[in-house]
């Protein structure tokens, strides 16, 4: 391969019904120079019989997220790495873009833009308040007093250097690269194009999502020396008030977004307390 070409890596468990679409997105792309790792963690549907169908490269381990993208790019090839999620689509000339943008202003890393969508009640719910809290980094994430997002699209040495995702998170991996990566000086830079991410589509699958982000803090906190909680009260109360003052005249909506609030409060208050008993 060479030099300038990408590798996207996509971590999957039983991503049969989004999958597809993903990886159609991804060969659609008006940039070509990709190759598809797809890191498959034993699933039990037919995962592995779509990817290996529309010709994506399958590995399988038993593994989290952030063994699973290590994984991904121990085996890559590309001279870049784009960690894509299975519900993920994306824009036409987001890899072209974030290549371009790397190689201009010889940067390390491409923060690009999510759109969450939703289908159903609860999960439009969900994909709304996701989009309001990236308005709210957008507008306060500077400060440095809530949560940021972090990139998806790397230098593969880069990444290399700083040691990689520590295998041993379960819950703010991303986060943790890219502290670490800022704070060796790795050049950051945004591109306009976008990823669609498709919100869970039960309130189950929702609250099951933060209670496991709750069990999994206090060993981000322990392991990295963060502190994070007053980030996200602070991030999530900022989020509540967008909503409220942009969809006081939708009431249902709003609604359903502040119940969700709560119920992920709770189910995230509760995998925290479950992980410290």
């Amino acid at each position: 391969m060479e030099a300038h070409d990408v590798s996207v890596i996509i971590p999957t468990y039983n991503a049969a019904d989004p999958i597809e679409k993903c990886l159609k997105s991804t060969y659609n792309q008006t940039y070509s120079c990709i190759e598809i790792i797809i890191v498959d963690n034993f699933s039990d549907d037919a995962t592995t019989t779509i990817t290996i169908a529309l010709g994506a490269r399958v590995l399988q381990q038993s593994t989290n997220p952030a063994s699973a993208r290590n994984t991904g790019i121990t085996h890559s090839n590309g001279r870049y790495v784009f960690f894509v999620d299975s519900d993920q689509v994306l824009s036409k000339r987001v890899v072209e873009e974030c290549v371009t943008k790397c190689e201009k202003a010889n940067a390390g890393m491409v923060r690009i833009p999510e759109f969450f969508l939703g289908e159903g009640f609860w999960s439009s719910c969900s994909a709304e308040w996701k989009n309001h809290y990236g308005k709210i980094e957008q507008r306060f994430g500077a400060q440095g007093k809530i949560l940021s997002g972090e990139p998806r699209f790397f230098v593969k040495e880069d990444i290399i250097r700083v040691g990689m995702f520590d295998a041993a998170l379960v819950w703010g991996e991303d986060y943790d690269l890219y502290q670490r990566m800022k704070k060796r000086n790795v050049k950051e830079v945004f591109c306009e194009s976008k990823l669609y991410h498709f919100e869970p589509v039960t309130v189950k699958e929702i609250v099951n999502k933060s209670l496991r982000y709750g069990e999994s803090i206090p060993t981000f906190v322990r392991l990295t020396k963060r502190q994070v909680f007053s980030r996200l009260i602070r991030h999530s109360l900022l989020t509540w008030r967008s909503i409220f003052s942009e969809l006081k005249e939708k009431p249902s909506i709003f609604l359903g977004c502040t119940l969700l609030l709560y119920m992920k409060a709770f189910s995230t208050t509760s995998g925290l307390l479950a992980s410290l008993l």
